[in-house]
């Protein structure tokens, strides 16, 4: 890659920003909700890397992100009341929390994995291109999420280089909501955008909504 780490969000850049994640690079990349930063989570090296880059445990969870729906079955168990959850809701600002289907040991250790497709089409293309990534806000540990390319750059000199959206790099957007499927009731981690009545359950106790 070039010196010039911002990369421009076309063909080109997309390309560059997929190859660098191929070879185990940290990649700053725009969402629908924060800027955020990735790295293939097929290569355990380079998920870790996120967590030393950002300066936090290796043992707190990432987010898996995917491109389509069918994708999630190689990482997690998705029952049938998760699976229309995600056909409502995906690609958008949810994070569902799943079983994992073995110790999710790359994304943070523990028997649960937290997955998502975002809604957006730069991300779904660098998806497509890179595969599923191990995904987090742009940001030293314990700092605003960055705004865009620039300022997570300056903020982590170590990524191998950043998406750019502009001129919207310096948006700044909700988190995603995120949704506790592992146990029963389920339990809403975070409202984000979503609350109970717009995830289309009943005042907090998992049960479906019957239309």
């Amino acid at each position: 890659m070039n010196g010039n780490r911002v990369l421009a969000a076309d063909g080109p850049g997309l390309a560059a920003a997929a190859a660098a994640l191929r070879a185990g690079g940290v990649m700053g990349f725009p969402t629908d909700t924060v800027y955020g930063m990735a790295a293939s989570v097929e290569i355990p090296e380079a998920v870790r890397a996120i967590s030393l880059l950002k300066g936090r445990p290796v043992s707190q969870p990432l987010i898996l992100m995917v491109a389509e729906i069918g994708e999630v079955d190689r990482y997690a168990l998705l029952s049938p009341f998760a699976g229309r959850i995600a056909a409502r809701h995906w690609p958008g600002a949810l994070t569902l929390i799943l079983p994992a289907l073995e110790p999710a040991f790359v994304l943070g250790g523990g028997p649960t994995v937290g997955v998502r497709i975002p809604a957006h089409p730069i991300a779904l293309a660098l998806l497509r291109q890179g595969g599923p990534l191990a995904t987090t806000s742009a940001n030293r540990h314990g700092c605003a999420p960055a705004l865009g390319a620039k300022e997570a750059l300056e903020q982590l000199p170590g990524l191998a280089g950043a998406i750019s959206e502009a001129p919207e790099d310096r948006v700044a957007r909700e988190p995603s909501s995120i949704l506790d499927l592992s146990k029963e009731p389920p339990r809403l981690l975070r409202a984000g955008r979503l609350d109970w009545s717009a995830l289309g359950l009943v005042d907090g106790d998992g049960t479906e909504r019957r239309q």
